[in-house]
């Protein structure tokens, strides 16, 4: 189980599968998964909004194959690149586009039109909407955009890489900045660099829309224009669904209506190559999904009202318009960041916890591996402090504090120079690390994260908060990273005194996951 402070979770209502006839072909073409084994379990992706119909899938799943099923919850980009690299045999997700985008090559089947017209739609607290003259009318992409850049109000949206709402809502503001008719050869880094005010203020985000719902029931800002499904807000703006419950929210808000329309075709995609799977996912889950969810879709359509007249649509652009900007928007779009980790090499981390760690800073320090997590950014910087024995020190040792180093040298020193082992200091870690952190140019994002079993005695005293004081006053952000034998209780006071998000696990795989959702979370 992961323990999250205000991650806000998800508004989560699923979409329900009609079917009528038609053959969808899309994505990869190497994809051989699930062998016709009956004790396998089934991988299934269910994006998040989706999931009021996970527990009907999986029954209907489970009764059509006597086999165990997982089920596999992300953003609907995520997802697909899953599917095409064989690790799901269907999935539910947001828009019908992704398969084409990600993996053109395969032959994927969907045997459905759209389940259910939906749009992202904008909401606004209604005080913030009433001061700028946006209730009870449509406004212009134009309006929503100089207000963004002028810093009135700030978005909440999802990651563009990993959420459909996020993508299709960076999209549409890059349509209204550069041209509503874009070709790839438009989307270049001084194209969208006209967007860097926008995202490098956001308000809150999250890889998954109906997470980002729950966060915004939690807290709701004055001046954020929220980025969510039409389905997932209450018609009266004072509550949002998460995965079927209602939320409500902590101010009313205004839903604002905008021309052109961001609309989306959610829909299902059976993925597996295994034949016989195939034929009972068709036929005997998603072709009976419908008619066993009447009552659902039928409240789906009231949360998903006709467009108001006048409103216009945009078509979706060729595929190779999504992968460029897919490609670009991190490190052109988003503030440059200085990661400071403060790592746990003890006596008590040998062994699982410090290769959790290790292969979390793999997927960060490696340029490829960054890449494809696209957490990449050439202008990214790292300081890495290790405290172990009586100590603590930067790596690689003799660097200096706040220096600009190579992120292949920190990752070398970190494989060749550390060994686990000794004592716990984790207080100079922290006062090391926070230090590090209070020397940063303020040009850069300050993200600082704390790996540890949480084996060691309250670390926190006077001189310790008052460093972090002067981190909270330069807007740092601190995550604590259980790995290994991970003391629960130790980690969830300090990230409490300490104003931390704590990612914590008893599973090393969901640990990383979760670690390089906060990397990719933090930095857009």
């Amino acid at each position: 189980m992961l323990i999250n402070r205000p991650r806000s979770a998800i508004l989560n209502f699923i979409i329900g599968l009609a079917i009528a006839l038609g053959i969808h072909a899309c994505s990869n073409s190497t994809i051989t998964n699930v062998p016709n084994n009956n004790t396998q379990s089934i991988q299934i992706g269910i994006s998040s909004e989706n999931l009021i119909f996970e527990d009907k899938i999986v029954s209907l799943i489970k009764k059509a194959t006597g086999r165990p099923v997982e089920v596999q919850t992300k953003g609907s980009v995520r997802l697909t690149e899953l599917a095409c690299s064989g690790q799901l045999s269907a999935m539910m997700i947001a828009d019908e586009m992704w398969p084409n985008i990600k993996c053109p090559d395969a032959s994927w089947i969907n045997t459905s039109d759209a389940v259910y017209s939906t749009r992202i739609q904008f909401a606004l607290p209604v005080a913030k909407a009433r001061e700028l003259g946006w209730l009870n009318r449509v406004i212009s992409r134009e309006e929503v955009v100089a207000a963004l850049k002028a810093g009135k109000i700030r978005l909440a949206t999802t990651t563009p890489t990993h959420s459909n709402s996020g993508y299709n809502t960076l999209l549409w503001l890059v349509r209204g900045e550069i041209s509503p008719n874009l070709t790839p050869e438009q989307i270049t880094p001084e194209s969208l660099a006209s967007l860097q005010p926008i995202y490098k203020n956001l308000a809150i985000s999250s890889e998954s829309t109906s997470y980002l719902a729950q966060k915004l029931a939690q807290e709701w800002p004055d001046d954020t224009l929220a980025a969510l499904y039409r389905f997932l807000y209450t018609a009266d703006g004072k509550a949002v669904y998460y995965q079927g419950d209602k939320l409500q929210l902590p101010q009313k808000v205004a839903l604002i209506d905008v021309s052109p329309a961001i609309a989306v075709t959610p829909t299902w995609f059976v993925t597996t190559s295994n034949e016989q799977l195939k034929q009972q996912l068709m036929e005997q889950v998603f072709g009976k999904l419908d008619t066993a969810s009447q009552n659902l879709l039928k409240e789906l359509k009231q949360l998903n009202p006709p467009l108001p007249e006048g409103i216009t649509q945009e078509f979706t652009p060729v595929a190779e318009i999504h992968r460029n900007l897919l490609n670009s928007f991190h490190p052109n779009i988003r503030q440059k960041r200085w990661i400071v980790g403060i790592v746990d090499a003890s006596g008590s981390m040998q062994g699982t916890g410090y290769r959790e760690l290790q292969e979390a800073f793999q997927e960060l320090l490696n340029v490829e591996r960054a890449k494809n997590n696209y957490l990449y950014s050439p202008n990214d910087r790292f300081s890495l402090i290790i405290y172990q024995g009586k100590n603590a020190y930067q790596i690689p040792p003799g660097s200096t504090a706040g220096a600009e180093i190579d992120r292949v040298a920190i990752l070398r020193s970190l494989q060749k120079d550390v060994q686990p082992r000794g004592g716990t200091p984790v207080a100079k870690g922290l006062k090391i690390g926070f230090q590090t952190a209070l020397t940063i140019a303020p040009e850069y994002k300050t993200e600082i994260f704390l790996f540890t079993d949480g084996q060691f005695s309250d670390p926190v005293d006077a001189d310790l908060l008052n460093i972090f004081q002067q981190l909270e006053d330069k807007n740092a952000e601190f995550t604590i990273v259980g790995a290994g034998e991970v003391d629960r209780k130790a980690l969830i006071n300090l990230a409490e005194l300490l104003n931390a998000r704590p990612i914590i696990s008893e599973d090393a795989n969901e640990t990383l996951e979760e670690l390089l959702k906060a990397f990719r979370e933090a930095q857009i």
